[in-house]
């Protein structure tokens, strides 16, 4: 950013320099004809299209570019154009040589749950509103789970053994990063981990980078095995609340059944000649209570034999971990991409430098002679705002206004 930002300024205080400096000069060199043309033209022209025409001195109203002068130009700031583009390149030379190397590390997990028939012709229609597979028993929402703040709070508070290079390093992520502000740690994690699943297949790559190969293979093993855990603990489904339920009402039905039995007992100890008596009243009572033990006898063994058949449901119910492949260790670096940097960054520099020559040289030819105050006001300003990159660039222009006159002369 800084280096753009000094770029920008000293665009800004050459052009000012040399509308100030190298117009006059330049307008001296002019013949008769053409300061009597471009005159005419700035009475009967608008716009910067015909002050070109007339600084060529035709009467053609199209802008037209010359390559020939063109080319003359690049070959006569040829060394601005190899400085620059050196001094970037070697800048982007030193930065790649002290970035260090990084390494990634790979997992694949496969779907599981109960495929959606549909799911590929949903795919290659382009319509992602489904999730493919039964939500309630898949791994449609382990992408979700991966990349939560459950997850990575667990990945952040552990510390990882490892040997790097056959020296052993104990390693937590707070350590490696070098801060300890967890919303930062969240956001670091995050960019450091790539999570995707494909959406034909289903199956879902997990990758760690960081400099390190084993550092990053045991984050990604810590992330199956949080996944795993959170299946096993933490993730609730139809079969689970099921079982919880009929727990509750199997407690609750074995309290009644005994609270009847007791009260059964209770009076069958009072009347102990129930079994002879012909009392209507305590015959009446007593098949009460024997039917009340009945029904709840049956109501109790009934949901006794729901809840073992949900228990047996819910560990059917938990989506398991297929790993595909383990989490790899990396033998080769990821990146950086140092010679692609490196020849980017002197492409991108060569052609901005062109683009400032040829933006001077247009405003040099172009702007006409009523500018000079504004210029004038414009050079003062920056002149004063920032002197000592207003004498460099003042002596680059002096010496490229020169060039300019003799080659028009």
């Amino acid at each position: 950013m800084s280096f753009m930002l000094l770029g920008v300024y000293c665009f800004c205080v050459a052009m000012a320099h040399s509308l100030y400096n190298v117009l006059p000069k330049y307008n001296t060199g002019l013949s008769m004809r053409k300061r009597m043309t471009l005159r005419n033209s700035q009475i009967h022209s608008n716009g910067a299209q015909t002050i070109a025409n007339s600084v060529s001195g035709t009467d053609d109203r199209k802008f037209e570019i010359d390559l020939v002068a063109l080319v003359r130009l690049l070959l006569r700031r040829r060394r601005w154009i190899i400085g620059v583009v050196g001094v970037c390149g070697l800048l982007a030379v030193v930065v790649m040589l002290a970035t260090p190397n990084v390494y990634t590390s790979r997992a694949v997990v496969l779907p599981s749950g109960k495929s959606d028939k549909f799911s590929a012709l949903r795919a290659m229609a382009g319509i992602t509103g489904g999730l493919g597979l039964d939500s309630d028993n898949s791994s449609a929402l382990f992408p979700t789970v991966l990349q939560s703040n459950l997850i990575r709070d667990s990945l952040l508070a552990k510390r990882y053994q490892f040997t790097f290079e056959s020296e052993p390093m104990d390693l937590s992520l707070p350590e490696y990063l070098g801060y300890d502000d967890p919303d930062r740690l969240r956001r670091t994690l995050s960019g450091m981990t790539s999570i995707s699943s494909a959406a034909l297949t289903g199956e879902i790559n997990v990758a760690v980078e960081t400099q390190y190969p084993e550092f990053s293979q045991a984050l990604v093993s810590e992330y199956l095995d949080q996944l795993e855990n959170y299946n096993l603990n933490n993730r609730r489904s139809e079969a689970r609340e099921r079982v919880r339920y009929l727990a509750r009402e199997t407690e609750e039905r074995k309290q009644n059944l005994t609270a009847v039995e007791d009260s059964l007992y209770d009076f069958q100890s009072c009347n102990r000649n129930w079994a002879s008596t012909t009392n209507p009243g305590i015959l009446r009572e007593l098949g009460r209570l024997k039917r009340d033990v009945e029904a709840k006898t049956q109501t109790y063994a009934f949901l006794l034999q729901e809840y073992e058949v949900a228990k047996l449901d819910v560990q059917k119910d938990v989506p398991i971990v297929r790993i595909l492949d383990h989490a790899s260790l990396p033998t080769r670096k990821s990146g950086p991409p140092r010679s692609i940097t490196v020849l980017l960054t002197g492409f991108l520099s060569f052609v901005f430098t062109v683009l400032v020559i040829f933006a001077i040289d247009l405003v040099q030819r172009v702007v006409a002679g009523s500018d000079k105050l504004s210029v004038e006001a414009l050079s003062t300003d920056l002149t004063e705002a920032f002197p000592r990159t207003s004498r460099l660039v003042k002596g680059a222009t002096t010496d490229t206004s020169r060039e300019t006159i003799s080659v028009d002369s």
